[in-house]
């Protein structure tokens, strides 16, 4: 798994823009933007443009 950061224009009912950054696991970049889109669409939003895509592999954690 890799972690994103992914930064999208949004829009709310009314059409208003918002800028939304969303993080979290996927396997690929577009896995992770569909993943975004589902967020977005559930907090009853419309997605915009995807301006920036980042990943990282995901650290392992250290058994202390």
């Amino acid at each position: 798994m890799k972690q994103f950061r992914i930064t999208a224009t949004c829009f709310d009912g009314s059409g208003a823009s918002i800028p939304v950054t969303w993080y979290g696991e996927a396997e690929t970049p577009d896995i992770a933007v569909q993943c975004m889109r589902d967020e977005v669409h559930g907090n009853g939003l419309s997605m915009g443009a995807v301006t920036a895509v980042q990943q990282r592999e995901k650290q392992q954690e250290l058994a202390a």
